[in-house]
C-alpha cells in the first residue's frame, strides 16, 4: 500500500478481547474508525475506553482481534514502530515539562523525526541549527492551529488549564499524525475553556486524519463528533451518530440518563 492510500485509510478494529487475571476489560470489541470523521468513545468509567486505547497503541497486547491500518496489520507492532506509523495521543492529565515554553514542549512531538546527532545538542553545528529552526516552525504551526500561538513562548506556570490542553494537543498533532487519539481533553475545563476545546477540534477535521475522541462531557461530544461508540463492561453497546445515540434507550439506560433525572 502506498502512503498517499494508507494515509486516506481507516482504522478498522475486529474482535478485539483483552483480559487481565481472568477480568475481561474488552469483550468481542469491533469498530470501523474513518478518516476526515470526528468519532467518539463513550460510556461509563471502567467501560474499557482507556484499555481501548492503549491497545491501538500497543500498550496493551490483546488476547484475541485485529487491528489494521488499511491492509497494514499492527498486532505485531510497539508503541514505538505504531508511533512511527502516525498513532499520537494525549493522555487524561496535561504533562508539559515545566522547565521548557510552550513552543519547546510541542517540539518535543518532533523528537522522533530529529536525525541531528547528540553533538548538535551541546554545539552550535549548522545542521542540528536548521533543523532545531524547522521543528519550531511546524511547532508554531500546531499551536497557530488551535488558535494558541501567543503564547508560544510562555511558561506552562503562567497559562490556565485550557490553554495547557490545547497546547498539549498541538504537541500531538505537530508531527501530523494519522491516528490521533485524545483521552478526556475536556477534563478540569470550565465552560468557557470547553467551548475553545470544541472549536479546536473541530478546524482538526481533515482527510487523512482518524481522529477518536474519549469523553464524558457530553454536550462536547454531541457537538464535535460525527460517529459515536458507546463501551459498557468492555462491549460495544451502540454506535451511530449523535442523533441515534441520544435517541438509544440503552444508551439512556446505561449511561447518558434521562432528561427529567
Amino acid at each position: 500500500m502506498t502512503a498517499d492510500v494508507l494515509e486516506q485509510a481507516p482504522l478498522v478494529v475486529e474482535d478485539l478481547s483483552l483480559s487481565f487475571g481472568g477480568i475481561q476489560v474488552l469483550q468481542h470489541v469491533g469498530m470501523r474508525l474513518l478518516p476526515g470523521e470526528i468519532t467518539g468513545l463513550i460510556g461509563p468509567n471502567g467501560a474499557g475506553k482507556t484499555s481501548f486505547f492503549n491497545c491501538l497503541t500497543g500498550l496493551y497486547c490483546p488476547q484475541q482481534g485485529s487491528i489494521l491500518l488499511g491492509e497494514e496489520h499492527l498486532e505485531k507492532m510497539g508503541p514505538t514502530e505504531r508511533a512511527a506509523l502516525g498513532f499520537s495521543r494525549s493522555f487524561q492529565h496535561v504533562a508539559l515539562c515545566p522547565e521548557l515554553s510552550v513552543v519547546e514542549n510541542v517540539m518535543i512531538g518532533l523528537d522522533r523525526e530529529a536525525s541531528a546527532g547528540w553533538l548538535d545538542a551541546f554545539l552550535p553545528l549548522p545542521k542540528g541549527k536548521k533543523e532545531n529552526a524547522l521543528h519550531r516552525e511546524r511547532a508554531l504551526a500546531a499551536l497557530d492551529r488551535l488558535g494558541v500561538a501567543h503564547v508560544a513562548d510562555v511558561m506552562p506556570a503562567e497559562l490556565p488549564p485550557g490553554v495547557l490542553r490545547l497546547a498539549e494537543i498541538a504537541r500531538a498533532i505537530a508531527a501530523h499524525p494519522r491516528v490521533l487519539l485524545l483521552d478526556e481533553p475536556a477534563a478540569g475545563l470550565n465552560s468557557v475553556e470547553t467551548a475553545d476545546l470544541a472549536s479546536a477540534l473541530k478546524k482538526l477535521r481533515a482527510p487523512g486524519l482518524v481522529l477518536v475522541v474519549v469523553e464524558h462531557d457530553m454536550d462536547l461530544i454531541m457537538e464535535v463528533c460525527d460517529t459515536i461508540h458507546v463501551l459498557n463492561v468492555g462491549r460495544v453497546l451502540a454506535s451511530g451518530s449523535p442523533e441515534q445515540i441520544r435517541g438509544n434507550r440503552d444508551v439512556v439506560r446505561v449511561y447518558l440518563g434521562d432528561e427529567d433525572d
